[in-house]
């Protein structure tokens, strides 16, 4: 197996779109290490954000809804053997993707509690689509579909994403009045995954 280094290295060339995901290792402790080190980020942020817009129990829910999700997918495409590599691939870079945001988070949460244009809030919202364009990468690689349909493939995944971690562990407490909050008021969870 592969030093730890290496697969930093090697998750940080895939998120760069310079190497293709299945260069990286099918294997279960990669995997495992892919997982941790996003857990490891998303425990990170819920320290520095704080439990007002995060739970241990989302941070772990926001793992494991995707991979329900890349699973469900892999096995409509007839291939669910991928999924070791595939997982791996979003979680390993969507962990490197998250530690660039990290230093941004608490200027942009504070910016849309007081809904101020921050440039914290384009870093976080190009990081965000950084994101979604390394899971399609991903994706296409993983399903062997054109770059079109894995910007699609990987859309539907951030939103179904976002949508049930939002239902099953709400991201802060909602208002009481009936009036709705103006968007920019509305945390995000960003950026999409902590892996």
């Amino acid at each position: 197996m592969r030093s730890l280094k290496n697969l930093i290295i090697l998750f940080f060339r895939v998120a760069t779109f310079r190497t293709p995901p299945q260069d990286l290792p099918a294997s279960e402790v990669v995997l495992a290490f892919a997982i941790a080190l996003s857990l490891f980020l998303g425990l990170i942020r819920y320290a520095v954000v704080g439990s007002g817009y995060y739970s241990v129990f989302r941070v772990v829910l926001e793992l494991l809804i995707p991979g329900l999700l890349i699973y469900l997918l892999l096995l409509y495409f007839k291939m669910p053997t991928r999924f070791v590599q595939t997982f791996a691939a979003v979680c390993g870079t969507g962990a490197i993707i998250y530690a660039f945001a990290l230093p941004f988070l608490p200027s942009f949460f504070a910016a849309a509690e007081t809904s101020q244009h921050q440039l914290s809030v384009y870093i976080i919202i190009a990081i965000d689509l950084w994101s979604v364009a390394v899971i399609a990468y991903i994706l296409k690689h993983a399903v062997n579909v054109g770059f079109a349909t894995g910007i699609s493939l990987a859309v539907v995944l951030v939103l179904l994403t976002l949508i049930l971690v939002e239902s099953v562990s709400p991201s802060k407490e909602r208002p009481q009045s009936d009036q709705a909050l103006p968007v920019t008021q509305l945390p995000n969870s960003v950026p999409i995954f902590s892996g």
